[in-house]
């Protein structure tokens, strides 16, 4: 691999009209005279021209660039940025300069600043191994007459998010979800992109799936949708049962509700955070009242979850894959609901835990630990192979498992959007490691590598 540093051409770069880039005279004598430039989706034709004054340099190292002055034309055209430090390749007939990578945002405003792009900044601190153009964008801030993005690209110079007119990256992380779920489908015909993380599975539909995999199909909870009948039949069959919005993550709306001997309802409803008591006769009012029949809900049964000090736990994983495109967990976490609560998400208050000392705390030495990771990460690996299998293109899930009382296994639920706040408290550098792996993907999805294979410093 190599490195450049883009320029504007100078004094002796006579003509800024025309699409011509100057290299030093080894570099020149490497490349064809006239080619093609590609950076990101933007692909134009150039001539190539050695100029003497660029000094001669392998750009071997990201701290030691090569350098490369380009026309204002070219500037204009491809709208690149001279504040990256770029890689770059080439063949007999074209020069390709990058990686341009976007992340694409959900559409609530307040992601869409600099303060507000905290975990995308600390994925940044990869930067150095793979350069290039990293940009911050939601759908609407895409110009298709333009072909551009209007959106935010990291300024490595001075470690900021800035705004900017930019091009339309060749690979595109996504890293929120909106209404427009079809905007991969909409854009196949317009653009080229690679984009992973492209649909999101809602919990019915993740299901279905998972239960005609003979190997997964153990571990999950029963599950149907929502309706008055369906309900019912849950609540006699297991008295105690969670209600879930089907496409919602991270324990909001969900509602638990526990048939008792007398013949009422204890409901924690969690939309409001309010607990009550209601007459079983009661039942369809209730659903009707708040809208779960008009809101697409799921039942399952209420699992006796393991417990640590009366609280019940569940497991986090984070599985991605890596810059050779294959498959690995990057980290495992446990998260321990708060004092009398029975949500374990940490933005309900939880907190994480180690998986041996959550496993300690509650079993002592009924389990082994090294076993349990083993077995989490056959689970983990399953479901990521049979997520390939859709056809669909995935590069990253969360995955919510844990163990009930008797130490069975069960499958909550999977994310494409992660969140891992609690890995930053256990342990900051399997926090940075899964920031920086889908970097490394993309820069290798993208054609492009990076400047250190060892591990041990990411």
């Amino acid at each position: 691999m190599k490195w450049i540093k883009v320029e504007r051409g100078d004094v002796e770069c006579t003509d800024d009209s025309k699409n011509t880039i100057y290299v030093s005279t080894n570099l020149a004598d490497k490349l064809n005279t006239q080619t093609k430039l590609v950076f990101g989706q933007n692909e134009i034709p150039i001539t190539v021209q050695a100029l003497s004054s660029i000094d001669e340099c392998t750009g071997d190292h990201f701290h030691d660039p090569a350098l490369i002055r380009l026309s204002q034309n070219v500037f204009d055209q491809l709208l690149i940025q001279k504040s990256a430090t770029y890689q770059i390749r080439y063949t007999d007939t074209t020069i390709y300069i990058g990686p341009v990578i976007g992340f694409l945002l959900g559409d609530q405003h307040y992601y869409y600043h600099h303060r507000r792009l905290k975990e995308l900044t600390d994925a940044m601190g990869v930067y150095e191994k793979v350069g290039g153009l990293f940009i911050a964008f939601r759908h609407c801030s895409i110009s298709w007459p333009e072909k551009c993005i209007y959106g935010l690209y990291f300024n490595y110079e001075n470690k900021r998010w800035v705004y900017g007119k930019l091009p339309l990256p060749s690979v595109v992380y996504r890293r929120g979800f909106n209404s427009r779920n079809n905007f991969v489908t909409e854009c196949r015909d317009v653009s080229n992109w690679k984009v992973f993380n492209d649909v999101r599975f809602d919990k019915w539909q993740l299901y279905t799936l998972l239960r005609e995999n003979d190997q997964l199909k153990p571990y999950l909870p029963e599950t149907a949708l929502l309706n008055v009948d369906s309900l019912s039949a849950f609540l006699g069959k297991y008295s105690k049962v969670i209600l879930k919005p089907n496409k919602l993550s991270r324990g909001r709306g969900i509602s638990i509700i526990t048939s008792k001997p007398d013949g009422t309802l204890e409901i924690h409803d969690y939309r409001q955070f309010t607990n009550f008591t209601i007459p079983a006769s009661q039942l369809e009012d209730y659903l009707h009242e708040g809208k779960y029949l008009k809101r697409d809900y799921i039942i399952q049964p209420f699992l006796d979850l393991a417990r640590i000090d009366g609280s019940p736990w569940d497991i986090r994983v984070v599985m991605q894959k890596n810059r050779w495109k294959q498959w690995v967990c990057n980290g495992i976490e446990c998260r321990l609901a708060g004092t009398g609560k029975m949500i374990t998400n940490i933005s309900n208050g939880g907190r994480a835990l180690e998986l041996s000392e959550a496993l300690t705390l509650a079993f002592g030495t009924e389990v082994d630990p090294i076993q349990v990771s083993k077995d989490i990460h056959s689970i983990s690996m399953e479901f990521c192979k049979m997520m390939d299998q859709t056809g669909f293109h995935f590069a990253e899930f969360g995955l919510d498992l844990a163990l009930d009382q008797q130490q069975h296994y069960w499958f909550i639920e999977a994310n494409v959007r992660p969140t891992f706040k609690g890995f930053k408290t256990l342990d900051d550098r399997i926090y940075r490691r899964i920031c920086y792996e889908p970097i490394l993907y993309s820069a290798s999805i993208a054609g492009f590598g990076w400047e250190d294979s060892d591990e041990s410093e990411i």
